[in-house]
């Protein structure tokens, strides 16, 4: 007869034990290294989240140091700009072919366009106007600045009265003779005060109050189409 009680409680070799020691305590290591790793690749993705934000105060800087382009002069100011380079293909394509085609130029071939920076201004927001000459012909155009005067002019749209020209009180950009190269386009700017003008009448101007208003840019009997804006 076996003696059960005897065979169950006896205890099991001693390699047994220690190879579950071994297990248990691998299993513990296992576990810690899971642990560690968790809190390094958390800790890692804060990082680029806190790298990526100075990217929309950025942008955000940059749009504003951009809002506030200097208007605030109170004399009326006129320059000429460096033209786009991509503006001059198009202006060329919307040409008409006898203009395209020409192997001379004269004033009227010249493509007068006139805009500005924004279609309303705020009240005490100084508009910038903008001139672009383009030649469309195959010729260089020699113009006697000094005879047919580049200038801005601006007229009310309710009563089609001339109220300011760069050229009342300032002198033209330009003057003299000037060459616009076949194919080339030059671009001016002018900032106004908002202070009406009227040829040699320059002491006591007054502001031109708030309306629709609409500009020119000419170049002696060139004048561009008319351009529209409003001043609030």
């Amino acid at each position: 007869m076996v003696d059960v009680t005897n065979s169950s409680s006896r205890r099991l070799p001693e390699e047994i034990y220690v190879r579950r020691r071994v297990a248990a305590a691998v299993a513990i290591l296992v576990l810690v290294g899971l642990l560690v790793w968790g809190l390094v690749a958390s800790a890692g993705g804060g990082d680029d989240e806190g790298a990526a934000t100075p990217t929309p105060t950025s942008t955000a800087t940059a749009a504003a140091m951009s809002s506030t382009t200097a208007t605030t002069s109170e004399a009326d100011t006129t320059s000429e700009t460096e033209a786009p380079e991509t503006k001059t293909t198009e202006a060329s394509e919307s040409e008409e072919p006898r203009a395209a085609g020409r192997d001379a130029c004269e004033l009227s071939d010249l493509r007068v366009v006139a805009s500005s920076d924004r279609p309303s201004y705020s009240p005490g927001v100084q508009p910038t106007f903008y001139m672009t000459v383009t030649n469309p012909t195959e010729a260089d155009c020699e113009i006697n600045l000094d005879e047919d005067q580049l200038r801005f002019e601006v007229y009310n749209l309710e009563s089609n009265a001339r109220v300011w020209a760069d050229t009342d009180c300032f002198p033209s950009i330009l003057t003299g003779e000037e060459t616009f190269d076949a194919g080339d386009e030059r671009r001016f700017q002018a900032v106004w005060s908002r202070l009406g003008s009227q040829p040699g009448q320059c002491s006591n101007r007054q502001d031109v109050g708030t309306g629709a208003f609409f500009l020119h840019a000419v170049i002696g009997d060139n004048p561009s189409d008319a351009h529209t804006f409003n001043l609030g």
